[in-house]
């Protein structure tokens, strides 16, 4: 007999598309942390990325690359690296970009903080926690006591938090 072989082979071809994958439109990071920007466009074949910060187009170094899925990752981030990033992303079938904000902010820091100290049954004491932090953002001081969060309007009889938020 005659044996016939069809092969249907599916091609999917598209240039970039951001109309689902927006990059975040904004986000934040400290001082000296590391941050990844996502891009994630829906393409095929996979497309290839680059960079742009503003208008420049961006230059990796050994503080700032692109990672194989075209994430931006930056290390020891500093107030320079604030500002708008774009994503651009290009196959044979077209280029597509995306853009969002890099916000840097100073890290909050524990100036003076609770210190170790002898107290004697039924004695008030009053525990010192002073920050440093960008004014830009609101803070919240919680606490806890032996590893448990107070509750300052549970436990109101016991606890009492004086000044600060």
């Amino acid at each position: 007999g005659i044996l016939i072989w069809f092969v249907l082979i599916l091609l999917s071809a598209i240039g970039p598309d951001f109309s689902k994958t927006l990059l975040k439109k904004l986000t934040l990071v400290k001082v000296g942390g590391e941050v990844i920007i996502e891009c994630k466009p829906k393409a095929s074949p996979r497309p290839t990325y680059s960079w742009k910060k503003g208008k420049d187009i961006l230059r990796e170094n050994e503080r700032i690359t692109v990672l194989d899925d075209g994430s931006l990752r930056i290390v020891n981030v500093t107030k320079a690296d604030a500002g708008s990033y774009t994503c651009v992303a290009t196959n044979h079938f077209g280029t597509a970009s995306s853009t969002g904000s890099l916000v840097v902010k100073d890290p909050t820091r524990v100036m003076v903080s609770p210190f170790s100290m002898d107290v004697t049954v039924g004695e008030s004491i009053v525990l010192p926690c002073q920050v440093s932090h960008d004014h830009s953002l609101d803070i919240v001081f919680t606490w806890s006591f032996n590893g448990h969060l107070i509750d300052f309007e549970k436990d109101g009889d016991h606890f009492e938090r004086v000044g600060g938020v």
